[in-house]
């Protein structure tokens, strides 16, 4: 039986219209431009309704339910979290891939491959300062998900599974940051990784083992950074978009937890909102509104600082693990490196992946978990307190000398020095603040200088003072604080004067100086600080001197508003 042949469009524009609408049916069956025009224009759908078989037919939309229950979409019940934590994910991978294409996984170009992004790459800064904050937001944003998974009692039966998945993200999530940690190859990096890798040595049997696994050899070199980097890139973000899967089609299997089983007279809803396009357009408004605050912040208010390049050879004030790290660090200084820094942690894993094999409550009620809520708050107020004991002054006697220089002038990191005083604000002439006198002794008067640097001064006064109470070894302490001018950049082994366009000097650099002096001590036998004297029977000095060097082009991250580009005089 002969059929007749459909008849084609004519005209080239009746074509491309046809083609578009076939196009948009193949990868959304079922939903052409009216479909989609009516969609937008709010208007009630036709019945067979077209928007249901989209979740049917297409690969994107089948993953997602055709409707959902009212309370399931209530960010006052699930805060929105872990659609967060997919939102950081993609995040991280776009971001990832970019700061990827300028780098390099070697000791010699990695710190290099940095500045240059920073400096050189378009938006190469902004993308950094959102690939770090991410790493840090989607690590805390994962931890809330599972506390909240707990307090509301959504990881008992029937979703287990889930909750054991969600604990295996959390740690893949913990690491995947941390891989990521040493990438940029500067002391911070460095050091925080010597730190965390050092733990795995402390593991009976294994921990040599797993120490060169993971550097690569005995001291973090290319080896380490390469098997980062690989970490990094390639291996945990795999295994968590695998798991991530997993644990999503868990949840569409099982539903969320209904929200009325929480209270005892809050009756069921069904109620349900359709996905396409309630949710949808939803879901797209707030990645807008997130992506848009999210740059904004990284743009405006955040940055990510680079410190100087890896240095084996000189370990820097406060060197801690990452922060979500640092209760592994306080643990530590509670008691056997083996019982406390690798015994304990496993345990503590191993209880929250059974954690819902073991609770045989069937209640999900508030009132009938009294028990278990008070033992996850007592918890949390333990892993607050271990976090704090994880932070370098914590449990470490502390030495004035170091301390003051730290806080104002430290090698690494950002001091007082650049935070609280305006470029503008340091004199281009020399001046030194005494604690003596409390006063300047050198320079401007200091009725004469510029609020920000009076309070800085007063500050500094008041630094020594506490310190000369905390530290019994700090005794009859002296300090100045002085600024010094640079009229040049040095180049090599050249140094240029650098001038504006009419020929002026323009100061480029100024040195902050921390100077202490104080009477040199000795403890005896029984613990008694006593002054320490010289063969003439004489008190001794002990000397302290610490400087760094402030640019004018990158002080406090800003610019002089009335800086000429400055030039090298020939």
């Amino acid at each position: 039986m002969a059929t007749t042949p459909a008849k084609r469009p004519q005209g080239v524009v009746q074509r491309f219209k046809g083609a578009v609408v076939e196009a948009g049916r193949s990868f959304f069956p079922s939903m052409g431009w009216r479909d989609w025009r009516s969609v937008l224009r709010g208007e009630a759908a036709p019945r067979p309704n077209p928007r249901m078989r989209v979740n049917s037919n297409s690969f994107w939309y089948h993953i997602r339910p055709r409707a959902l229950p009212l309370e399931a979409t209530a960010w006052y019940y699930t805060f929105g979290l872990g659609w967060m934590s997919a939102f950081f994910f993609v995040l991280e991978a776009i971001t990832g891939m970019v700061l990827m294409v300028y780098y390099t996984p070697s000791p010699d170009q990695a710190y290099s491959d940095m500045l240059r992004i920073i400096s050189d790459v378009p938006l190469g800064q902004l993308m950094r300062n959102m690939h770090r904050l991410g790493a840090h937001f989607m690590v805390a944003i994962v931890f809330l998900h599972m506390m909240r998974t707990f307090f509301t009692a959504s990881y008992k039966a029937p979703r287990q599974f889930i909750w054991v998945t969600g604990v295996i993200l959390l740690l893949f999530t913990a690491v995947l940051s941390f891989s990521g940690y040493l990438l940029p190859w500067d002391q911070l990096a460095y050091w925080a990784v010597t730190i965390g890798s050092s733990m795995a040595d402390a593991a009976p049997f294994i921990g040599n083992a797993t120490n060169l696994l993971l550097r690569g050899g005995v001291d973090i070199g290319a080896g380490a950074l390469l098997r980062f980097y690989l970490l990094h890139i390639f291996a945990l973000p795999m295994l968590t978009l695998l798991l991530i899967s997993v644990h999503y089609y868990a949840v569409r299997k099982q539903d969320i937890s209904p929200l009325h089983e929480l209270f005892e007279n809050k009756p069921p809803t069904r109620r349900k909102i359709p996905f396409l396009p309630d949710q949808v357009f939803f879901e797209i408004a707030v990645i807008g509104l997130l992506t848009f605050a999210f740059v904004v912040i990284n743009a405006y208010f955040w940055n990510s600082q680079l410190e100087s390049h890896a240095n084996p050879t000189q370990t820097p004030n406060h060197t801690q693990a990452p922060w979500y790290f640092l209760w592994l660090q306080g643990m530590l200084k509670f008691g056997d490196k083996q019982w406390f820094g690798i015994g304990w942690p496993p345990v503590i894993i191993l209880g929250l992946l059974v954690l819902p094999y073991l609770d045989r409550n069937p209640s999900r009620r508030f009132k009938d978990r009294k028990v278990a809520i008070g033992v996850a708050i007592a918890a949390l107020i333990g892993m607050v307190y271990l976090t704090n004991a994880g932070s370098p002054n914590y449990g470490i006697q502390q030495t004035a000398a170091s301390e003051i220089s730290q806080e104002w002038v430290p090698v690494e990191g950002e001091g007082i020095v650049d935070t609280a005083i305006k470029w503008e604000d340091i004199p281009d002439q020399r001046v030194v603040y005494d604690t003596d006198k409390k006063a300047t002794v050198q320079g401007p008067a200091l009725a004469d200088l510029k609020p920000d640097m009076q309070a800085a001064f007063a500050q500094f006064q008041a630094d020594v003072e506490k310190w000369k109470k905390l530290d019994t070894r700090f005794r009859q302490p002296h300090g100045t604080l002085s600024f010094d001018p640079f009229a040049y950049e040095t180049d090599d082994t050249t140094q240029k004067i650098i001038v504006d366009r009419a020929g002026a000097k323009v100061v480029k650099l100024k040195r902050a100086t921390v100077n202490l002096d104080w009477t040199t001590t000795n403890v005896d036998a029984n613990g008694k600080v006593t002054d320490f004297t010289d063969a003439q029977g004489k008190t001794t000095l002990s000397l302290f001197q610490q400087s760094r060097y402030l640019d004018r082009d990158s002080h406090d991250a800003r610019l002089q508003s009335d800086a000429s580009p400055p030039r090298p005089q020939q």
